[in-house]
């Protein structure tokens, strides 16, 4: 795992410019790809092939993340925000093995 203090101490979030600890990028990461395969792969996480994401800024425990996405042939696009502060956090794509025939 990442024991990085940035993601456990305030007094380091602080040092680094932030008033308390910040989510750890992969557990973002990690909520819109469940939610893609929740919503796109019907369950199914055997049927992302690949994943890209690019961080555009921190999440904070316990905001709330909203993930959009678009279905473009075998590709899934999508956007993270976080609904407190309307910002995005996250943009990036998962390319799909197959998609299911009624989507």
């Amino acid at each position: 795992g990442d024991y990085y203090p940035l993601h456990s101490d305030p007094t380091v979030a602080g040092i680094a410019g932030f008033p308390r600890p910040i989510l750890h990028g992969l557990c973002t990461l990690g909520f819109a790809i469940r939610a893609i395969i929740r919503c796109i792969c019907r369950g199914d996480p055997d049927m992302i092939k690949a994943l890209s994401g690019r961080f555009l800024s921190h999440v904070f425990p316990g905001e709330t993340l909203i993930t959009e996405m678009w279905l473009q042939d075998s590709r899934v696009i999508y956007l993270v925000q976080v609904k407190e502060r309307n910002k995005a956090v996250l943009s990036g794509h998962a390319d799909l093995n197959r998609l299911h025939s009624q989507l």
